[in-house]
């Protein structure tokens, strides 16, 4: 029997990692300066992908090369 392997969206990580260090999307804008309704559009309710120049800031400011 095969293992279904499921990949973790960036998204899933980016707000796990948040979680972890106890730090809100309100947090992440104001660090980031994404607008705060991208981020929660993005992570929340999931309406479209981050951008390549916002994932870059969040990786950044958060310390982990979520690519």
């Amino acid at each position: 029997m095969e293992k279904e392997i499921m990949e973790i969206d960036v998204r899933d990580k980016i707000v796990q990692h948040l979680k972890d260090d106890d730090r809100s999307l309100l947090w992440l804008h104001e660090k980031t300066k994404i607008p705060y309704g991208t981020i929660y559009s993005c992570l929340t309710q999931r309406l479209f992908k981050l951008s390549e120049e916002n994932l870059n800031k969040i990786s950044e400011v958060l310390g982990v090369d979520f690519k």
